[in-house]
């Protein structure tokens, strides 16, 4: 896999006599990746994000993105091949949605009519009618929707990479789910190398191909959400975790992963409780509580059965994360 971003012996501090909030930073972030980094307040987290636009620059060590030493790039320029979202989104008022959108194509002296259509493009992706909401402006806009927009603007210049600090934070709970589903389906279809900051080890687990678990600025444990889950380095982490980590690893382990094979086929209008195969072993769990089952069908759209998962082996799994 290409190396996207390298942080290299990166420590920071805010003055001479200060402890570091980053300390000997040693870190690889490859394209495609959604890497996040969680843990206590003052851990580094933002600061280490913040160091990759230049927002904050290293007391010592490097940051490489693409090979390149950002130290000898133009800040603005790195800036604007960067997105950029954040907890309270930073909106400008007087600019109406399009405007917002467009603030770095227009930068970068894009042609009017492909930043039009660059326009509709995204609000189309975030999930909003361009013809409703383009000459909207921000006032006219739940937080939801507000975010959204921010998200668009972030991608409206096609970036490599995207930095992502509380993007999420400040929404009620449904609407948060909500935009991190519709967040994943996006990133599948961009293949963006996101660095993302959160608080909440549940959106972590969600969000991140790999967790990067910091304290007192350094890297405690970064691996997939499945090997954290189900080895955590230390108590720390297992408390960071909590004691529901194995229900959290079950909602990232998908189904196919329990398969049997030369299961018979279901005779046709056969009732049985069935689950399909994009599943995870926590719907599973949940699908067979909920028919007091102790086994269920996988069953794709066609009906064909692809195998069987039982209850036994789900606690199982469970099991093995609790050691």
């Amino acid at each position: 896999m290409k190396k996207m971003i390298e942080f290299v012996n990166v420590t920071k501090r805010f003055s001479r006599s200060s402890r570091p909030v980053v300390k000997n930073l040693n870190l690889t972030i490859y394209e495609g990746e959604i890497v996040v980094f969680i843990g206590p307040s003052g851990c580094g987290k933002t600061s280490t994000l913040k160091m990759i636009n230049r927002l904050i620059e290293p007391t010592e060590g490097k940051i490489l993105l693409d090979g390149k030493d950002i130290s000898e790039l133009n800040p603005l320029t790195l800036r604007q091949n960067i997105g950029y979202v954040i907890q309270n989104i930073g909106l400008f008022p007087h600019m109406t949605v399009e405007e917002n959108i467009a603030v770095v194509p227009k930068m970068k002296k894009w042609p009017k009519e492909k930043i039009r259509q660059r326009v509709t493009e995204l609000l189309e992706l975030v999930g909003l009618d361009p013809d409703t909401y383009r000459r909207r402006s921000p006032q006219q806009l739940s937080g939801g929707q507000q975010q959204r927009v921010g998200i668009a603007r972030a991608l409206a210049a096609d970036p490599p990479i995207m930095l992502m600090d509380e993007p999420f934070g400040a929404l009620d709970p449904i609407t948060r789910e909500r935009l991190q589903n519709e967040f994943l389906k996006i990133q599948r279809r961009v293949k963006k190398t996101i660095v993302f900051v959160t608080h909440d080890i549940n959106e972590a687990v969600k969000m991140g191909d790999k967790i990067v678990i910091m304290r007192d600025g350094e890297i405690i444990q970064h691996d997939t959400s499945e090997a954290i889950l189900s080895a955590p380095a230390d108590q720390f982490i297992a408390n960071l975790i909590g004691e529901d980590r194995a229900i959290k690893f079950l909602s990232l382990v998908p189904i196919s992963r329990l398969l049997t094979d030369e299961v018979p086929p279901l005779p046709p209008k056969t009732e049985i409780p069935s689950i399909p195969p994009d599943g995870t072993l926590k719907d599973g769990l949940n699908r067979m509580l909920e028919n007091n089952v102790t086994e269920l069908a996988v069953v794709d759209a066609n009906r064909k059965v692809l195998g069987r998962i039982t209850m036994n082996q789900i606690v199982a799994m469970a099991m093995h994360t609790n050691k």
